[in-house]
């Protein structure tokens, strides 16, 4: 928090205390008194001074709708939507309530439940800014992009300065790969609103599709340092990393991730790729194993960990069988097949290596090399040379 807003918070509470000392305890004072804990982050002796406030005033709408927020800021979210709906029930349709039943039901992943809600405040003022900024977090969510490109941009209409729908905006030109306008909506989001870990997080991402590896890595350095609890977080910076051959400090950051979340598939699929480039494929196979017994229905794990049974530990029969499973996943996938393709060729089971190379020649022949992006030009010289000698033969 700024220094000198938290010092004009920390005043306004020593007001309201001198009062309560003077005149007594008011439900309006504790309310008060609450908030600016709450902005404080002062969370729990926030929700003690709502308890009290409760005592004198159980039937106070503003009371529950405030308890609500606490709770929300707790990530306390079943509390916070049983006290809301409790002020919704004092008083129905009070806007502020809607949209904080909104976001508690956004937070818990209850999109449709959330949108709905929105909507009803949307109702009451079709250019509320926050109800719009809602819609438009859900729109993202659900990638549709420009829906929520256009949600975020009648918020913004009406109040410039709204961080919470510029780092919308900034989610919403990511989704339809509009790095750099991203980058500026994500950067006058931190300007408003430093200490908001999104925006970083956000800017850095579009700092990596853009090939910015470095500035992304200070951006989610930046983030983390405002919240290094979260795995994600780790996760993101341990991608950017393993892009910069930085295996080791990928290593450390997937592994932060995993001490935080033991569930990330992507964290797990990550350490293997680092420890086999660290030249250790043991320790890299038990990481693409524990990544597939997570999601065994991911392709992509079963050719990288079919790569290191083939390379970094000559066993060809397991290999086979593991890009096998990543073709029969997805026939699609040209990359297995080649890599299959090549496998059987070193073996010397040319009809079966011809079954799977073929079709990626034609792949390549009908949409170019960006078809298969992975492959190397040596790669793709290799193929041409193989099929162009087995068509001889």
């Amino acid at each position: 928090m700024d220094p000198e807003l938290k010092r004009l918070y920390l005043q306004d509470l020593k007001e309201i205390e001198e009062e309560i000392a003077e005149f007594g305890v008011s439900v309006d004072l504790l309310m008060e008194k609450s908030e600016i804990l709450d902005f404080l982050g002062r969370h729990e002796d926030a929700l003690q001074v709502l308890y009290k406030a409760r005592e004198l005033s159980p039937e106070a709408a503003d009371l529950w709708n405030n308890l609500g927020v606490v709770y929300k800021n707790m990530g306390r979210y079943e509390d916070a939507f049983e006290a809301l709906m409790t002020s919704q029930r004092l008083s129905p349709n009070r806007p502020v309530t809607l949209k904080n039943i909104g976001d508690v039901l956004f937070f818990q992943y209850r999109d449709d439940e959330a949108r709905l809600w929105y909507e009803r405040a949307l109702r009451n003022d079709r250019n509320d800014p926050w109800a719009l900024t809602g819609k438009g977090q859900i729109m993202v969510t659900n990638q549709h992009y420009e829906q929520a490109l256009e949600l975020f941009d009648r918020a913004l209409t009406i109040e410039p300065e709204y961080a919470w729908a510029l780092g919308g905006r900034g989610m919403a030109l990511l989704g339809l790969a509009r790095f750099e306008e991203a980058v500026e909506a994500f950067d006058m989001a931190i300007e408003l609103d430093p200490e908001w870990d999104h925006p970083h997080c956000g800017k850095a991402e579009a700092m990596h599709r853009l090939g910015l590896l470095k500035e992304a890595e200070v951006e989610y350095r930046t983030a983390l340092r405002l919240d290094e609890l979260d795995p994600l977080k780790w996760q993101d910076l341990g991608n950017v990393l393993l892009d910069m051959n930085r295996y080791r400090d990928s290593l450390r950051a997937f592994r932060r991730a995993a001490g935080l979340d033991d569930k990330l598939v992507r964290v797990h699929s990550g350490m293997a790729h680092c420890l086999d480039m660290l030249g250790r494929p043991h320790e890299a196979l038990v990481a693409y194993d524990k990544a597939l017994e997570l999601d065994a229905e991911d392709p992509a794990i079963w050719n990288n960990r079919a790569v290191l049974l083939t390379e970094g530990l000559q066993r060809e029969d397991e290999a086979l069988v593991s890009y096998q499973r990543a073709i029969e996943l997805d026939p699609e996938y040209h990359l297995a097949r080649f890599n299959l393709g090549q496998l059987l060729t070193k073996r010397g089971e040319l009809d079966q290596a011809l079954a799977h190379l073929v079709p990626v020649q034609q792949v390549l022949k009908n949409e170019g090399p960006h078809a298969i992006p992975e492959l190397r030009e040596e790669d793709v010289v290799w193929l041409r040379s193989f099929l162009a000698e087995e068509k001889k033969a």
